[in-house]
Formats: structure tokens, sequence, C-alpha cells
């Protein structure tokens, strides 16, 4: 099984757009000075808009628009030279990261439509973090079943639903990297139903439809370099939400999640980085709000829900190594798992994957790639990716 995402179809677009950041005119700059890749390269990257091409066994054919845009709070450099000029630090500049936030539109030819809004932005001096994504959903998604006990790979069935999201996590700094906030998720499914026999069993939560709507504290490290492509820096997230009913939820389950990140680099241009996550359920959780293991950033090589179940840990590690101005070769290997219960996790039902890629330099300031990577799975089946930024 091949999945090929293809959002790199707008590179074109891109440079074109970029072209536009010139500051001087293009009589006065050879065709090398406007379109060699150093230059390419050292654009200036705010307002994107790129044209999306993606193919996938989830999806088929997919294609639409997703506008772009990379910000920083900060200010200008004007604006921090008057701020310097009345005596006051620069440190609002350099402390505060780059945040971005894009919309797309997307349509497959299975009938799925996406229509999205992500974001992540730092306020200047990095005093609030703000993270998201909301929208609407036609869709489908393949389904074996819940558990490890499922059906062969080939045996799966569609499920198919219409869905709005929001997920919104806001972050005020105790000290340092270090914040505390709170997170709200709010979750509509409706229609859901089998694309073909036998239908979902009704002792199921969720079999048909679903609401559901949680709130709970989350804590927050992020002493990242950058946020796109981190070279070096840890990373702590924790986050615990409670979905009940005063709060408009049809379902009362709690959910707590785990992500650690650390970034090594070595010498020559060399960088080892690890990965470790944990999504942990307690009560009566929907269907679609199961964690599912897989997908292009973690557990690379498994489709995303090709096990799914109430507890799943997954952890990864990727070595990264610079080929050149504009090439970072990868390689990574992953391991997880999912179980009803925590003390149900074994050796037997632990999942692995791994793989090797290649990273392209878009954007040099930003720090921003587009990646390649080939994954393998221990079921024995291939996911090919292409996607924006580092999966971690």
């Amino acid at each position: 099984m091949q999945s090929v995402v293809w959002k790199g179809c707008g590179l074109f677009l891109f440079l074109l757009v970029g072209q536009t950041s010139l500051a001087q005119s293009p009589n006065s700059r050879s065709f090398w000075q406007r379109f060699n890749p150093d230059s390419l390269t050292s654009r200036n990257l705010r307002f994107v808009p790129l044209p999306v091409l993606q193919s996938s066994p989830e999806t088929g054919l997919k294609g639409g628009l997703a506008l772009d845009y990379f910000f920083n709070t900060a200010g200008s450099e004007r604006l921090v030279q008057r701020r310097m000029a009345r005596g006051m630090s620069d440190s609002l500049l350099a402390t505060t990261r780059d945040s971005y936030a894009y919309m797309q539109a997307l349509y497959s030819v299975r009938r799925q439509l996406t229509l999205e809004g992500v974001w992540q932005i730092y306020s200047p001096g990095e005093t609030y973090i703000q993270r998201g994504r909301g929208g609407y959903q036609d869709y489908s998604e393949y389904y074996w079943g819940i558990g490890n006990q499922t059906v062969s790979e080939r045996s799966y069935n569609d499920i198919l639903y219409e869905r709005w999201y929001l997920q919104h996590r806001m972050w005020r700094r105790v000290a340092g990297r270090f914040f505390a906030g709170l997170g709200y998720q709010y979750s509509e499914t409706q229609r859901l139903r089998t694309a073909e026999p036998p239908a979902l069993s009704e002792d199921i939560p969720g079999s048909r439809r679903s609401i559901v709507s949680g709130l709970g504290p989350t804590l927050l490290a992020d002493y990242r370099n950058n946020p796109f492509s981190p070279t070096q820096g840890w990373y702590a997230e924790w986050a615990l939400q409670t979905h009940f009913c005063d709060l408009g939820s049809q379902y009362q389950y709690t959910e707590q999640t785990v992500d650690l990140r650390r970034y090594v680099p070595l010498p020559r241009n060399q960088l080892v980085a690890f990965q470790v996550i944990g999504h942990f359920t307690a009560g009566t959780v929907p269907l679609r709000e199961l964690p599912r293991l897989g997908g292009p950033n973690m557990m690379r090589g498994f489709v995303l829900g090709r096990y799914r179940d109430r507890q799943l840990w997954s952890a990864q590690t990727e070595y990264r190594r610079t080929l050149n101005r504009f090439l970072v070769g990868a390689v990574f290997v992953a391991a997880g798992g999912v179980a009803d219960q925590m003390r149900n996790f074994t050796l037997e039902t632990t999942r692995y994957s791994g793989g090797a890629g290649l990273r392209v330099l878009m954007n040099r300031k930003k720090n921003l790639y587009a990646r390649f990577d080939l994954a393998v799975n221990s079921n024995q089946t291939a996911n090919f990716y292409f996607r924006m930024m580092d999966a971690f």
C-alpha cells in the first residue's frame, strides 16, 4: 500500500509569489540572480498561496488550495530599532519565534471535502502561545476494527461521516519557556455509517453520531530553536481534558496526552531526534475520538487508524545529516501499540516501522523544509510521503 502526498506541486507558484518580494527592479537583476537556488531559499516568506494535489489510499486523488501565512508578532526591524533608540532591549525580537496560520480547502475523487484552518501564534516576547485547528469535513476513512485483533490488511470497510470540529490550546509563560494554560476541544460527528455491510454495531459508542466537548489544563515546555524544523533543544507537552454533559458533550470521558521530544546536534552537521507520545483515555469514548496509530508524522508506514483503541503509545528516533546547502538525508525507526487498558500493552502487540527520506530546503531564514519519506511497517506494507516541515 502506497501513499503519495503532493502538496509541493505548488512550488512553482510559491516561487512566483516570492518573486514579488525582490526590492530591486527586474531590469536591474539578471535571470540567474533572480532564480538561482540561493536567492529562492532566502526570500522573505510571508503570504504563500499553494495549489494542493494529494493522492493516498485513504483519499484517492485530492486537490484544492492552501493559503499559508508566516509572520512574527515582535514587529519589524525598524520598530525594534526605534525601541532600542529609546533605551529598550532588543530581546523582544530575539525571543519571539515565527508564527504561522493557514487555511485549506480540499476535495477528493472519493468525494471527501475538508475545509480547515490551522494556527500557531507566539505573542510578542512569547508571553502567550496559541495553537489550534478547526473546520468541517465530509469525509471517509478506512476501518479495520478496534483493538489488535482486526480484519486482514485488505478486508477493511469504509466509515463515512460529516464532522465539525475545533481544537484550541492557549498557554501563558510562567518562567523561561515553561507555560501553563487551558485546552478546549469540540467535535460533532454526524451521519456516521459504513460504505458496505456489515453496519457498525450499535454497542460501539458513537457508531451513528457523537458530540464531544472537553476542557482541561495543559502544560508546555518549548525550548526548541525553531518551530518548523528544530535542530536543537527539547519539547514537552502534557494535557488533560475532561468531556462532560454540562459542557455539551454526549459522552463523559477523560483523555490525557503526553508529547516529549529531544533534538541532539552532532558534529559534521548531523542530528539525532527523539519523540515519545502517549494518548490515554478513561470513560465512554466514541468511535471517532479513539486514539489511532499511524499517519505521516508518527509511525510512518502505517495508515492512520490502522489500529485504534482506548490507549496508545508510540516512540520514534530520526537521524538527519546535511548533504549540502539544500538537502538533508534522514533515516528513522518507530515502535508503538494500542490496547484497551494500559496493563495490556505487550511486545506481541507492539508494531514497528522505519524508513528513509530526503529534506529539501524551502526557506533558509525560517529553516523550512519539504520532506520526502519512504516507510515500511511490520505488516509488510509501505507508504511514500511528501510533506512540508519535519515530522517532529
